[in-house]
């Protein structure tokens, strides 16, 4: 198994983990929507995953060794690159909105809500910028 394949199974895994664990987020704030209710948000074992429901813009060809959906999911860690993720579920859960305007920090990573979008980085200063029509990873 490459390591790819195996990195991604591994994603799914904790993400899976992510949303069973959702009902002990809001004590801790470890994730969020926002108000759009379109980008939904968690962190878990120092791993930010954010998906995004409806997307319209255009999405990169699927990877051969992702056999579940893609698109749609975005993960970093604490430091190093953004990525676009492979994934069979969802973050979305009963998060507490982030209101346009304002700033969200946990464990390393710092998110910034605007009515243009979701900008999200690491504590290296790498990221995305999220929204329905167009997904950068910097």
């Amino acid at each position: 198994m490459s390591n790819k394949r195996l990195w991604n199974q591994l994603l799914v895994a904790t993400t899976s983990i992510t949303v069973i664990a959702s009902a002990g987020w809001s004590q801790n704030n470890s994730g969020f929507r926002t108000p759009s209710g379109n980008i939904a948000c968690d962190v878990y074992d120092g791993f930010l995953r954010c998906d995004v429901q409806n997307n319209q813009a255009k999405i990169p060809p699927q990877p051969k060794d992702c056999d579940l959906d893609w698109g749609n999911f975005f993960g970093m860690g604490q430091k190093g690159p953004a990525q676009r993720l492979c994934a069979g579920d969802t973050v979305f859960a009963q998060q507490p909105v982030l209101a346009y305007g304002k700033t969200w920090k946990y464990q390393g990573f710092t998110c910034i809500s605007e009515t243009k979008g979701l900008t999200c980085r690491n504590t290296q200063k790498k990221g995305w910028f999220l929204n329905k029509v167009q997904q950068k990873l910097f």
